[in-house]
């Protein structure tokens, strides 16, 4: 017989989730404001109604069946989609109301031009119906996300792009190539440093940047890759590599003589930034708002990129002057 979802069922299973992503009952505690109890008696509901052991609990720890992996994969695509329904009756009431699932590269906090943080204040100040779910990954990952449909907007480096999704470049990041103060070339006088120099020493690079930063570099030997920012500033610190960080990132280390930017009158590196959606239809509500906020911070700021100024989902009212 089919198994008709309640209210109840949609809880259990967000609690599941919440069970699953945090890798045990305690996580999931203190992210659901939930007592112990609460989170027991949701994960055996949930059992109860689908008829086995969605998961292992105990002194060994958490996890999952294998039962339990399909149950979490499927709730994933559930919630999404009854998230999205919610945003959908949001619009035909004309009001901003649902979820919003966002992506975010690491360190966005830290870019001030960007002022991500300030975008999400002044959104949920004029939206006080929405959510907000932030999900922090590599752009690898979250396009993954995105075309499932677990993330519903990305704020990423500009990739190459995926059948199924639509990219819009909104914004430039400014970065340097940098080395550490063990690095040999810290020492050298920057003026008299030449590119020839430079491609002698062993670069780390991101894969998903398709080496788009040693465009300066030719023949440079790529020595390492690091699949996100942190790691890619831990290897440059380490003193065993050069390699490019933006510069509001670089600037932590630099002024305490940690980092040394090189070459920095002759090379800078432009890397542009992209809202990602799925595309074939029009994005939700929710999400065109969250995309005219990012919009108009950014026109307010002069960082928005010149070609999309027509284009209607980046339309604001009134149009902030630029």
């Amino acid at each position: 017989m089919p198994m008709k979802l309640s209210a109840a069922d949609l809880k259990s299973l967000s609690v599941f989730l919440a069970v699953t992503e945090h890798r045990g009952f305690a996580g999931a505690q203190t992210a659901l404001h939930m007592s112990q109890s609460a989170v027991s008696f949701h994960i055996r509901a949930l059992e109860e109604r689908v008829g086995f052991t969605v998961c292992h609990r105990g002194r060994q720890g958490f996890e999952l069946t294998e039962r339990g992996r399909i149950v979490y994969e499927r709730a994933k695509v559930l919630l999404s989609s009854v998230d999205d329904f919610d945003s959908e009756m949001s619009e035909l009431r004309s009001s901003v109301y649902g979820t919003l699932r966002l992506g975010v590269v690491d360190n966005t906090i830290m870019d001030v031009d960007l002022d991500l943080q300030g975008v999400i204040g002044e959104f949920l100040r004029k939206n006080p119906k929405a959510r907000l779910n932030i999900t922090v990954g590599s752009p690898d990952r979250l396009i993954g996300e995105i075309a499932s449909g677990e993330v519903q907007l990305g704020i990423l480096p500009e990739t190459a792009q995926m059948e199924g999704l639509q990219h819009r470049q909104v914004y430039t990041e400014v970065h340097g190539i940098y080395c550490a103060k063990r690095h040999p070339l810290f020492a050298r006088d920057s003026a008299r440093l030449t590119v020839e120099e430079v491609i002698n020493h062993p670069f780390v690079v991101r894969p998903y940047a398709n080496l788009q930063e040693l465009k300066s570099f030719p023949n440079a030997q790529v020595g390492a890759h690091a699949s996100n920012m942190e790691a890619q500033a831990l290897l440059i610190l380490s003193g065993h590599f050069i390699g490019n960080l933006p510069h509001y990132y670089a600037n932590h280390w630099v002024a305490r003589g940690e980092l040394k930017a090189l070459l920095p009158d002759q090379v800078e590196i432009a890397s542009p930034f992209c809202v990602v959606t799925r595309a074939g239809r029009r994005p939700s509500l929710i999400v065109r708002t969250f995309i005219q906020e990012l919009v108009a911070r950014l026109w307010q700021q002069s960082h928005l990129v010149e070609a999309y100024k027509g284009d209607e989902l980046f339309k604001t009212s009134p149009t902030p002057a630029g």
